[in-house]
């Protein structure tokens, strides 16, 4: 009767243990251990038992760019918790003027294909001849390196925001913004040689714009760009018109979801979808579903505001997906207050029935999340 009690009182702790609950709390924006100046374009991944985060680094502007202090390359930090962060290094460091990646290392992030790691950046040198922004990365054995950058000699392609994306076949896909015209294309790529293996594709572009321009005295309302010569005045009907840029790319059931920023009334997230990697891409008609807008570039753009008087932030996005402690979807981004200064924000974002994406942020006040 004794061994069998003491079985009872051993099982019920075990039920009891097995269905207690674990809990994460976080409050955004997360700025401890992260340089005073801040971060942008956050991306959080996990490596082992540590989280790891990447961005852009102060300086983010040129206008920044005071005394000849650049951007220093792409910035390692590392973390237990996902709150309390700490400087591992810069695993690709800013080379010398003789280089096409001499300056700014603009929303870097870090890609773990196969057993290789890939530190992405997006660069320019005008002094080269290499005006705007041009995209390359480097490969390391381990997330902290030692990197070599693949593409050394020259850049991969014009553009910003690179992104890589591996498919079930095991084919790696690049994504990148370019400009209007072609907004975020793709291409197969061969990541040994830093070479596109498929033709450049647009995948999506920013919504319509109409312009109206003075002709001979009289406003003359024109739908899209025409060439004609200023003096015009942009008109504006979504969120996404002006630009987009910021892709990344996650496959569920069957699904290819491209997460994409636009910086038309603010700073938000919107995404679009596939059956296959290479499209055809639809925008979710329900976008965007994160982000914040910002009063001013509301009125000057022609929108209404509509956000939420108590939220901190008037800007959010440039979002990367990382699973996070309860082993669901989270998104990274950075999200900037009244001081201008972004730091690192974190949410959960879920699927519904129909494969549509949800979440409830940006939040901004404690959360406290179950499982």
């Amino acid at each position: 009767m004794k061994s069998t009690l003491i079985l009872i009182t051993v099982l019920l702790f075990v039920g009891c243990s097995q269905t207690k609950k674990q809990t994460f709390e976080y409050q955004n924006p997360i700025s401890n251990g992260i340089e005073k100046n801040g971060l942008r374009d956050c991306q959080v991944l996990k490596d082992g038992d540590w989280w790891y985060l990447t961005g852009t680094s102060y300086p983010h502007w040129p206008r920044q760019e005071e005394n000849g202090i650049l951007n220093n390359g792409v910035v390692l930090y590392q973390s237990k918790d996902l709150l309390n962060w700490h400087l591992v290094d810069y695993i690709v460091k800013r080379p010398g003027i003789e280089k096409w990646y001499h300056r700014r290392f603009w929303a870097p992030e870090i890609q773990k294909i196969g057993n290789k790691y890939y530190a992405l950046f997006n660069c320019r040198n005008d002094s080269l001849g290499y005006i705007g922004q041009f995209t390359g990365y480097a490969v390391a054995d381990k997330i902290e390196g030692p990197y070599t950058v693949v593409t050394e000699n020259e850049p991969l392609c014009k553009g910003n925001d690179l992104t890589f994306f591996e498919d079930d076949d095991g084919k790696v896909w690049a994504f990148w913004n370019r400009g209007r015209e072609f907004g975020i294309g793709f291409a197969q790529i061969d990541l040994a040689k830093g070479t596109f293996l498929t033709e450049p594709q647009s995948a999506i572009q920013p919504a319509k714009v109409d312009y109206e321009y003075d002709v001979n005295g009289e406003v003359v309302e024109v739908p899209g760009y025409d060439g004609r010569p200023k003096p015009k005045v942009a008109k504006y009907y979504d969120w996404d018109a002006i630009g987009i840029e910021g892709a990344y790319v996650i496959k569920h059931d069957e699904t290819y979801y491209l997460f994409y920023s636009s910086w038309t009334r603010g700073y938000e997230i919107g995404y679009a979808t596939a059956s296959k990697i290479t499209g055809p891409w639809t925008k979710h008609p329900d976008n965007p579903f994160y982000g914040a807008m910002n009063k001013a570039t509301c009125e000057k753009n022609g929108f209404d505001w509509s956000g939420d008087e108590n939220n901190p932030f008037n800007q959010v996005g440039h979002n990367e997906i990382f699973t996070g402690p309860d082993g669901r979807f989270w998104l990274s981004c950075h999200g900037i207050r009244d001081d201008g200064i972004p730091f690192l924000v974190i949410d959960p974002t879920w699927f519904d029935k129909e494969g549509n994406i949800h979440s409830t942020g940006p939040t901004y006040t404690r959360q406290l999340v179950e499982w």
